[in-house]
């Protein structure tokens, strides 16, 4: 199923969407933009402000089209983020749970052809690129610990300049300054390292006494944090001198961490999830007290994201979050799926960037970074478990379904080098979304009708826009043509670059011709006297008909019928015919309204006398 649904309530609180689908035979192009909605009183419908996109793996949404997908670089479980520099993406492969390749993987991101791979063991965490030299760690989760190994490579070449032997392997990612790489050991008797960029050879090592750090470590003025822990409600978060390998402070932490990471702001506050007691917590880069935390309504493997006063994290559950850094207040949160594992929320241009693990129904979604709005869904068919990352007007992303995915998002510029990440962990991209292309859709209610204007802001034609509700509707022209009725669904056969077109939607009839006299009721004389459980008529009787109608002046003719003989006929509104003939009996009056080609008609029974 592909489209873009548009929800919004209808009165008695009954909701229906309406699904914008682009459907191509080659390449799908189409995206929503936010719903305009007109403020009037007496709607029948009332939008909710939220729109997104579901696409399939053929398609373009929301100013994001699909490059490529390489599928010879991933596995069936893909955590690695992609990193990338100057035309070259990087990411790792795994096999320990499951079928994997246990590479790196240099991607050409104009082609998605693969430039050059080499054996690293399992890679579950992204490369991490300085200059010429491209940095990734094993980790085969505790199975192997003699066999793990942090690894230097020429990015150009894939030559292995140097590998060094770290017991539990590197469960993260790594952080840099000038002469030092900096990581913690995975399992076993957990440390935190400092190995020389130039060979490798281990500068410090900060032993913690704790089991396990699957944590991404942060590095902020010649400082290193990280987070461990050895039981599920046991864990410390350390500040490590980066220079001399020093304890600066340690502070208890209220459960275990699990593939989180660290998040500074700036101003003083540092932010990490906490697997084992599903928190959301924020603590002081000074001192380490804690500063506020926030219950989420599951566990949390993801990533923190920090923009603009607001950091951002997902739930195993599904649900996404943004909490204002200051208080720890909930500014929203947005389900998405059945769950988010370590996909995390990633920032640029207004949008919030992340993947559901939901198997079969696992997809790329964008949020509206200040609401949350879900603005589309690229469904791929298989979990999305790496963070996406942004750059040169790119999002790159790995899959469990084996593939590497490359998306346009728009054209600018960026230089993620760190594992998607800043130094500072923040997962934001100032420069990645410059100049969007897309198809957008306005919409506004009066009353029973809806008004969608559809606009073509791509620099091309998009071919088969199939718009799609799921109730039946009338579709019409803006001058009120019929062009589909009693239908669910309208295709837009073309739409060249830069038009648009506004259609009339509604769910009953905008062409509609009504009998609106005689009511239920006894009439003398062509007066009524009294209210009737029928139209009960002794004598004359002008008989009365009103078209709905957005261009009256279509309008040809209206005709009157008795018993479906034909006895007259009124060019002018309002339309009518006096009914003088004597009868006795039940008799069917219809009334049947010409506009061009199309007609429209209704009928009542009425009992006449005389």
């Amino acid at each position: 199923m592909k489209g873009l649904f548009i929800i919004m309530k209808i009165s008695r609180k009954i909701t229906v969407f309406i699904s914008f689908i682009c459907l191509s035979m080659t390449t799908v192009q189409i995206q929503s933009s936010q719903i305009k909605t007109t403020q009037q009183t007496q709607f029948l419908f009332d939008f909710d402000p939220e729109t997104y996109i579901e696409m399939d793996i053929t398609g373009v949404a929301y100013g994001q089209e699909l490059l490529w997908k390489a599928n010879t670089t991933g596995t069936n479980y893909e955590e690695s983020a992609v990193t990338y520099v100057d035309g070259i993406a990087y990411i790792g492969s795994c096999s320990t749970h499951g079928a994997g390749h246990d590479k790196i993987f240099a991607v050409d991101t104009t082609t998605g052809v693969i430039i050059w791979s080499n054996d690293t063991g399992p890679g579950y965490v992204g490369p991490v690129i300085d200059g010429d030299v491209v940095y990734i760690g094993s980790s085969t989760h505790g199975y192997y610990p003699d066999d793990e190994y942090m690894y230097a490579f020429n990015r150009f070449t894939g030559e292995q300049l140097w590998k060094t032997p770290i017991y539990g392997g590197i469960a993260e990612s790594v952080q840099y300054d000038e002469t030092k790489i900096y990581f913690a050991s995975g399992f076993y008797d957990t440390k935190m390292y400092a190995l020389n960029k130039d060979d490798g050879s281990i500068n410090w090592t900060f032993p913690t006494g704790f089991y396990v750090c699957p944590n991404k470590p942060m590095l902020k003025d010649n400082m290193i944090y990280g987070a461990f822990w050895d039981n599920y409600n046991t864990g410390k978060l350390y500040k490590i001198n980066a220079t001399t390998g020093q304890e600066v402070w340690s502070v208890s932490l209220s459960a275990g961490p699990w593939d989180n990471s660290i998040t500074a702001d700036g101003q003083g506050r540092l932010f990490l999830a906490i697997y084992y007691d599903s928190t959301m917590n924020a603590y002081s880069e000074y001192t380490g007290q804690l500063l506020w935390t926030y219950p989420l309504q599951g566990g949390s493997l993801s990533f923190n994201a920090y923009h603009n006063g607001c950091v951002f994290i997902a739930d195993t559950f599904g649900y996404v979050y943004a909490l204002n850094v200051s208080t720890g207040h909930l500014l929203w949160e947005k389900n998405i799926g059945g769950s988010c594992d370590i996909s995390s929320p990633t920032i640029s241009g207004g949008l919030l960037f992340i993947g559901t693990r939901d198997g079969a129904d696992g997809a790329f979604y964008a949020l509206n970074e200040t609401t949350g709005s879900i603005l589309w869904k690229y469904t791929i068919g298989a979990s999305v478990t790496a963070p996406p990352s942004i750059v040169d007007g790119m999002m790159l992303c790995g899959s469990d379904g084996w593939n590497m995915y490359a998306f346009d998002v728009g054209l600018g510029d960026g230089d993620w080098l760190f594992h998607r990440y800043d130094r500072w962990n923040t997962a934001y991209s100032p420069v990645g979304l410059n100049t969007w292309q897309y198809i957008r859709a306005e919409c506004s209610t009066d009353h029973d009708r809806i008004t969608c204007v559809v606009t073509n802001v791509y620099d091309h034609d998009v071919q088969n826009i199939l718009l799609h509700l799921p109730f039946s509707a009338y579709w019409y022209t803006e001058t009120g043509e019929l062009l589909k009725e009693d239908s669910d669904t309208y295709t837009l056969e073309s739409l060249p670059a830069g038009a648009s077109q506004t259609l009339l939607i509604s769910q009953e009839p905008l062409f509609q011709a009504s009998i609106t006299r005689p009511e239920k009721g006894l009439y003398i004389a062509n007066m009524k006297i009294l209210p009737f459980f029928v139209p009960l008529v002794l004598g004359t009787i002008e008989i009365q008909a009103s078209v709905q109608e957005i261009n009256k002046s279509q309008i040809a003719r209206v005709e009157f019928y008795i018993d479906d003989e034909l006895q007259a006929a009124d060019t002018e509104a309002p339309y009518s015919w006096m009914w003088n003939q004597r009868s006795f009996g039940a008799h069917m009056m219809k009334v049947v309204a010409y506009k061009n080609d199309t007609t429209a008609s209704d009928e009542l029974k009425i009992w006449k006398i005389w």
